[in-house]
């Protein structure tokens, strides 16, 4: 996990793509730093490193307006603000384009994390607040509120749509949104911006191995806890030990002596894109997955049981008794906090 003391933030820009306009609002030099300033974008820098949604790709470098004007960047660095003005331009264009697209500022930004030089592009999209003014009415005050429509996300909100850019490799890290492109929504920021193909994020891979586990426990074991406990549990053990799910491992452990169903879990997720044999979570999915297993009764009884618990019988005890219902023995308990 990215903590703010591994960020070390070099040059900041801001540029202002408001597509109200007929044209972006770019600054022609670099913004004063002060703590604060710092702060906000070394915490949003963070909050998007540690992102499991983060999806990786590769500049298509052929025709690539964006590509040429950041490798010429990582050549002269002091080219700074015009490689910032340039790609202000380049998707302002895109969004002039398309009314879609929410308006917003450019923050484009130059730092340091452990040992590697990265530039940031976070597209601070605005947000409706509502604020305070006074106005002097016949020599009196009056205190009014209005809505405010250019308001950018604080520093404890999360924004959808950052790019980070390796500047020794070239490498992207984006999070981005679909939005309505000559009437099919894509993602932009990827397709049309950067010209770059993206992987599935973790979180994206994580999902389609989960659900197509619970589709086809469901549809196989449906009816034999004992099996559908097996079959969590070591995808739980899987990922444990490596961080990492090894699918044909998995796969043949969780449906063993069952070939066709094996078969049939390979194809389901084949389909929905995950092909390479070995899926690499990061620390966010692996503990906001495996924190707890939640459990619902056909009577409406739920619970979350860490996973540590789980499948350990001093602790918790699924018994399917002789008429066919299940019981489950919740041992060791102090006390009951409501």
């Amino acid at each position: 996990m990215y903590t703010l003391e591994d960020i070390k933030l070099y040059n900041m820009i801001v540029h202002i793509l408001d597509s109200s306009l007929s044209v972006p609002v770019l600054s022609m030099e670099e913004m004063e730093s002060n703590y604060d300033i710092k702060e906000f974008f070394a915490n949003h820098l963070v909050k998007t490193l540690n992102d499991d949604s983060l999806k990786q790709c590769q500049f298509q470098t052929d025709y690539n307006m964006v590509y040429n004007y950041i490798k010429e960047y990582t050549q002269d660095d002091s080219r700074f603000v015009e490689m910032s003005i340039n790609i202000a331009n380049q998707l302002f264009s895109i969004m002039n384009a398309n009314s879609n697209i929410p308006s917003a500022d450019l923050a484009v930004v130059a730092f340091g994390c452990r040992g590697t030089k990265y530039l940031a592009l976070l597209k601070l999209n605005y947000l409706n607040s509502f604020i305070h003014y006074t106005e002097t009415n016949n020599n009196a005050n009056v205190n009014q509120i209005i809505q405010h429509r250019t308001t950018l996300p604080n520093s404890g909100q999360k924004i959808n749509e950052v790019i980070v850019i390796n500047l020794s490799t070239l490498g992207i890290d984006i999070l981005e949104k679909k939005y309505e492109i000559d009437g099919q929504k894509e993602f932009y920021l990827s397709l049309h911006f950067l010209k770059c193909q993206t992987n599935l994020s973790s979180k994206e891979q994580y999902n389609i191995v989960k659900k197509a586990t619970d589709t086809i426990t469901k549809k196989y074991f449906d009816e034999d806890v004992e099996k559908k406990m097996d079959i969590q549990q070591e995808l739980y053990h899987n990922i444990e030990e490596s961080g990492d799910i090894n699918l044909d491992t998995f796969a043949n452990e969780a449906f063993k002596n069952h070939v066709d169903i094996k078969k049939e879990f390979m194809e389901t997720i084949n389909e929905k894109g995950l092909e390479e044999p070995v899926i690499h979570l990061t620390e966010k999915t692996i503990t906001r997955s495996f924190e707890k297993q939640k459990l619902k009764t056909d009577t409406g009884i739920e619970l979350k049981i860490p996973m540590e618990l789980y499948n350990d019988p001093d602790n918790i005890e699924f018994i399917t008794n002789p008429d066919g219902n299940i019981s489950i023995v919740i041992k060791n308990i102090k006390k009951i906090i409501h």
